[in-house]
């Protein structure tokens, strides 16, 4: 099981919800994780607090590769449980080089961590440098399927973003659209059309900009996580936990930790 396998959300700095209300949509829906945009410690630390991993998310540029890929690896550094990378019209028309530099730069100081890709696959992108990088490297592709914003019906927007496509077999969890005032049975439909095409899960674009409405249609999926899937999902999160203790010195709270997987340190 892969890190964004099932329900996610994104959260970044434009939507109207407020922070305390993103966290009580995400604890109230289960999600398995967030997609958080990089520069927010505060968010990443408050759905920390709530138990809900998060992946950090840049909006990376070519000019600075070797730059984009500190400030993922730092993320990282700081609780990020994976890494997602935001790249796009900006690489449409360049070489290979520097998506090269990015990834063999986080590489360097994150060799195992996930990394996904979060781009458009309309047309024929797939096939450009830059995806072809991201495909030797990623966990799971998170392509950006967004009817409003394409100007298309559900359907049409899906099948213009994976159908026909190679994605090289790794995992499709798209990021659905939950912004522009999409309508909850948009929201709806798109929620049913990865159920329809058995897709491992998507995310929430995004969290704060979701109507009430909209929200609903997507917090209400049935949980389909297997018990095996919920033991990974509680083990994940319990390593959270024991990082929180870590980093604030909190012994007895790492001791007790410990103790539930048969770990009994002196301290």
């Amino acid at each position: 099981m892969i890190i964004a396998e099932g329900r996610g959300a994104w959260w970044n700095s434009y939507g109207s919800l407020p922070l305390d209300e993103c966290v009580q949509r995400a604890v109230d829906a289960k999600l398995r994780f967030m997609v958080i945009k990089y520069g927010h410690p505060d968010v990443e630390v408050a759905f920390t607090r709530a138990n809900i991993p998060f992946l950090i998310e840049r909006y990376v540029y070519p000019n600075n590769p070797e730059g984009e890929a500190q400030k993922l690896a730092n993320a990282v550094d700081a609780g990020a449980v994976a890494a997602v990378i935001n790249a796009e019209v900006e690489w449409e028309r360049l070489g290979a080089n520097a998506m090269q530099t990015l990834i063999a730069a986080f590489r360097a100081r994150h060799p195992t961590v996930e990394l996904y890709a979060s781009v458009d696959t309309r047309g024929n992108r797939l096939n450009l440098p830059y995806q072809q990088v991201l495909r030797r490297h990623i966990t799971g592709w998170l392509p950006m399927i967004y009817p409003k914003t394409f100007g298309q019906g559900v359907a049409k927007a899906f099948s213009a973003c994976l159908d026909g496509k190679d994605f090289g077999g790794i995992p499709i969890l798209p990021t659905i659209q939950t912004y522009d005032g999409v309508g909850a049975a948009a929201v709806a439909e798109q929620v049913q059309e990865v159920n329809r095409r058995g897709l491992l899960g998507c995310q929430a674009y995004t969290i704060a900009h979701a109507t009430d409405a909209e929200w609903a249609e997507f917090a209400h999926q049935e949980d389909t996580m297997s018990e095996a899937e919920k033991k990974e999902l509680a083990i994940l999160r319990m390593w959270l936990d024991l990082g929180k203790a870590w980093a604030n010195g909190d012994l007895q709270l790492l001791s007790n930790k410990l103790a539930v997987v048969g770990v009994r340190p002196t301290v």
